[in-house]
Order: C-alpha cells, then sequence, then structure tokens
C-alpha cells in the first residue's frame, strides 16, 4: 500500500494518528496495531527488525530467543520481538507474563548454576529494563495519549528485594490503565511505603518480592496504610507465595491478574 492510502485512512478516521505542529500525521505503534487486528491484515512483512522464525509466536522458541536477546543487551531485538506479538493479537501482560519473565526465571537459573557471570545476568537484566521503559506506547489502547486521571498506584519491591523489573512491569500496565505511577522499586523500607502510600492517597498498591522473610510485616504495615486512602494491595513473587500475608493483601500470580485487580480500582473511566 501507498502512502496516500495511508492517509486516506487516516482522513477517513479508519487509523488514528496526531498531527505535529506543521501540519504531519504521526501514528503510534499502538494505533496501527488496531487498525492491523480490526482488518485482519497478515503481519508476515518485515518487523521493525529482525525476528527469527517461530519466535514471533508464544512459546518456547519465543523465549529463548528473548533470554538470547537479553544475554546479548539486544534491547532493539527485544522491543521488535514484543511489538511484533503484539501486532498478533497478545496483550503486553500476556507478553510479560509467558515470554519476558519465563525468560528471565531461565536466565536467574543459568547464573544459579554457575553457567552464566555476574556481569552477563546483569548485562541480560538491564537490557529487559531498557526494554519495559520503551514498551509503554504497546501498552496502552489505540488513540488519545492516556491520561492519568484514575488515582495513584505505588509501585514497589519490598523485603530487601534486589530486583524489580517485574515492579516496572506493573508500573508500566498500570500507567496504560490511566494510573499516575509512583514507583520507588526496589529496597524502599516499609515505612517509607506506606507514608508514600498515605500521601499520594493511594488507590492501588502493588508490591513484589522473591524473599519471604520479614515481608509479611511490610505488607501488612503496607495494607494498614492503604486501608486509610481506600485502596487496595495487591502482592505477587515468590516470596509473597511463602509468606504469611495479610488477609487485605491479594496475592496474584500474573501480570494479567494486575490488570483484571486494577480496572476495578480507583475511579473508573467514563463511557461512552
Amino acid at each position: 500500500m501507498g502512502e496516500a492510502t495511508v492517509k486516506r485512512w487516516a482522513d477517513a478516521g479508519e487509523i488514528d494518528c496526531f498531527r505535529t505542529p506543521g501540519g504531519h500525521r504521526k501514528f503510534r505503534l499502538r494505533d496501527v496495531t488496531a487498525f492491523v487486528q480490526k482488518r485482519q491484515y497478515q503481519t508476515a512483512g518485515p518487523l521493525p527488525a529482525a525476528v527469527a522464525q517461530g519466535a514471533d509466536e508464544l512459546g518456547e522458541q519465543a523465549i529463548r530467543h528473548f533470554a538470547e536477546a537479553a544475554l546479548r543487551g539486544d534491547a532493539p531485538a527485544l522491543v521488535a520481538q514484543l511489538a511484533g506479538l503484539r501486532l498478533r493479537g497478545h496483550s503486553l501482560a500476556e507478553l510479560f507474563d509467558e515470554i519476558a519473565t519465563p525468560a528471565l526465571h531461565r536466565i536467574g537459573d543459568e547464573w544459579a548454576q554457575g553457567k552464566l557471570s555476574v556481569a552477563e545476568e546483569h548485562v541480560a537484566a538491564q537490557a529487559v529494563i531498557d526494554v519495559v521503559a520503551r514498551s509503554q506506547p504497546l501498552a496502552e489502547p489505540p488513540g488519545e495519549p492516556v491520561r492519568a486521571d484514575r488515582g495513584t498506584a505505588v509501585v514497589a519491591a519490598v523485603a530487601g528485594e534486589l530486583h524489580d523489573i517485574a515492579s516496572r512491569m506493573a508500573a508500566c500496565l498500570l500507567r496504560a490503565q490511566g494510573f499516575e505511577v509512583l514507583a520507588p522499586l526496589a529496597q524502599t523500607p516499609a515505612r517509607d511505603l506506606a507514608d508514600l502510600i498515605l500521601r499520594a492517597r493511594a488507590s492501588v498498591v502493588a508490591l513484589s518480592s522473591t524473599m519471604s522473610s520479614e515481608v509479611g510485616e511490610q505488607v501488612a504495615t503496607c495494607v494498614t496504610a492503604a486501608e486509610q486512602t481506600g485502596g487496595r494491595v495487591v502482592v505477587g513473587g515468590e516470596g509473597m507465595r511463602k509468606a504469611n500475608l495479610h488477609a487485605d493483601a491479594k496475592l496474584l500470580g500474573t501480570l494479567r491478574e494486575l490488570e483484571a485487580e486494577a480496572r476495578g480500582a480507583g475511579k473508573q473511566p467514563a463511557r461512552g
């Protein structure tokens, strides 16, 4: 298809775009994704960067491709893979759950077994952190940019947790749902988190940890603060699964569950 065809679609309102001060049309990836899905176009053509055959479908090959690219520190390849899968109709939360998280677990296991050096593990982790930061447009629905008008979400890793990639993923998804996200991330003391929850009048508090030591007490501190703001506390991670949690802290198993939980929290978006 030619440039004139795309302009015609945009002028007819069939594909969303916005105009620069100079009058040029700009198309967001999420808008192109929505258009491709609506028209049910084939997406076998070139993606933003080369993606290995099989890596653009959910499954073992996609996980392996993601892990290998992360270990190379190849953030553009990771973004291209996620973008290609979004074009096939998968949500970003699903991709975080089914590809990025298993790949990170695999890398962590190989490091624990002495197959990877600390430097290699750190390169991979930083590549994924970069990808999560670049993935915000992939998380958001088509149309105008999402406005942060549903309240505040506080996202952190607790109990001395050093890894905060899961929290970064959660923050990305919550922003896409219209929350203003405050993300102190790793190693934030529970008392400081509680103070932040109170000051921000948080509607959602999302906590993660891979360690169970003292996590129950720290979650309880945050729950007490959230009760005063009317917010809900959701938690995830291996440490949370093993901990004795406060009854009002809801344990989640996936980021898709976080999305579903967040839909019922905070100010509800206007309908119509």
